[in-house]
């Protein structure tokens, strides 16, 4: 039994590693595209801090991204993303965008925080809890887009599927320099993802 489990597992791996490849040319074009789908709510994906307080690169070019996006957008309501659980992490990530935001100009009264997520998987289920609490409906009776960098949007529209938004809009943040390194990150990631999603299936139907 712990043979043929063995090699389940390697042939859900090799799909896995096949079907990441595959998606290679969705997640460059996707990159490509500049989305800025109006919402009712949007949610901010946290991308890491440095030490105590500082914003990753990625984390600034989101922020900016978003702070525009709803000087344009006036009555949608934000929900950053993201806890405090790196190292020497003294900020979640969520209060660090959110504070960003207040600063240039975002009506305080416009952000709930989800602060206690550590992947971008429970960056959405948390946030899909939030918002149907704050609005007393599904999220899939609103009009909901998340914002990231362009090289995660491919996955994280994916992922967000997953977790039972079935039409979120999306809303695009440069990458910049770090798009080649975070391009292959992403090649290996995806990897992760199907294997997930394929090992969650054969246990669910075995």
């Amino acid at each position: 039994m712990k043979t043929f489990s063995k090699v389940l597992q390697g042939i859900v791996g090799g799909y896995a590693a096949a079907s990441a490849v595959l998606y290679m040319p969705k997640i460059i074009e996707e990159s490509k595209k500049n989305y800025r789908d109006n919402c009712d709510y949007l949610l901010i994906l946290g991308s890491g801090v440095i030490g105590a307080d500082t914003p990753s690169e990625q984390m600034v070019s989101r922020m900016k991204t978003a702070a525009q996006y709803l000087k344009e957008n006036k009555t949608c309501v934000v929900i950053p993303c993201g806890g405090c659980f790196r190292p020497e992490q003294k900020i979640s990530e969520a209060q660090l965008i959110a504070n960003y935001l207040v600063e240039t100009g975002v009506d305080e009264g416009r952000i709930i925080l989800e602060d206690n997520s550590t992947t971008t998987f429970e960056n959405f289920e948390f946030a899909k809890k939030i918002i149907e609490e704050h609005s007393g409906k599904s999220v899939n009776e609103l009009k909901v887009a998340f914002l990231s960098s362009s090289y995660h949007i491919f996955r994280s529209e994916h992922i967000a599927f997953l977790c039972g938004f079935n039409n979120i809009g999306k809303v695009t943040a440069p990458t910049g320099k770090d798009m080649p390194k975070r391009l292959m990150r992403e090649y290996i990631v995806m990897q992760e993802l199907v294997f997930k999603t394929l090992k969650n299936k054969l246990k669910n139907n075995s």
